[in-house]
């Protein structure tokens, strides 16, 4: 938790509802989500084939095993161990090679420069503002040269719901169904300062609101 730079408290009741949330969950959802950007996933990492690919937040592993159906080599972290049974569980069904591990986005341990492409599908919701450039930096980090960043950003936080506000913006639940679950919303103008550092390719915004950011290093 020395790396996070959310005070300690609140990241770990986040920590504990995502795992709460999972274990819940009885076996996987093998259905993929019918999701327009699909296949530009599939043709923006196809340079980057054999892989690997990091699915970063991947819960029970829908985007890995996408990604292992069409011939890439997956690896799918989540903080949450339960989901990441579930998607062992998923795998194995069928017969998938697909790296699952428990890992933290505040302090992931691969190598740098590990992997050919990143997939953040609707995750950097649920960090800081301040976390979410630590994340951008390290992720920057784990590419290597030439490497491509695809990320999903969805339009959030107008929904109701208790919660009270951090300094920089972000939702911290305190309702029953979500206590302790972070949510923000990013602007356009944060997520091009959140990846100045990067060659950003494409800004776009669908039409249920969410942003698509592809960026290599």
């Amino acid at each position: 938790m020395s790396e996070t730079v959310v005070n300690p408290h609140v990241y770990q009741e986040n920590i504990d509802f995502w795992d709460r949330a999972w274990n819940g969950v009885r076996a996987p959802y093998t259905q993929l989500p019918d999701l327009e950007y699909l296949p530009k996933i599939l043709e923006i990492f196809q340079n980057a084939k054999p892989g690997p690919i990091l699915d970063l937040g991947c819960g029970s592993g829908w985007l890995s095993v996408f990604l292992a159906r069409n011939g890439f080599d997956a690896v799918g972290v989540d903080l949450a161990a339960h989901a990441i049974e579930l998607g062992k569980m998923w795998a194995e069904q069928e017969s998938l090679k697909i790296d699952f591990q428990v890992q933290d986005i505040s302090h992931l341990t691969f190598a740098d420069k590990s992997f050919a492409g990143i997939i953040a599908n609707s995750i950097f919701e649920h960090l800081t503002y301040e976390l979410a450039e630590q994340t951008a930096t390290k992720l920057k980090a784990l590419l290597k040269d030439g490497g491509v960043f695809f990320g999903c950003f969805d339009m959030v936080g107008t929904g109701p719901g208790e919660y009270y506000k951090l300094e920089d913006g972000t939702h911290v639940y305190t309702d029953k169904g979500r206590k302790g679950m972070l949510l923000r919303c990013f602007s356009d103008e944060e997520l091009k300062r959140l990846f100045a550092d990067w060659q950003i390719k494409e800004l776009s915004t669908l039409e249920s609101g969410a942003r698509i950011l592809i960026a290599t290093k």
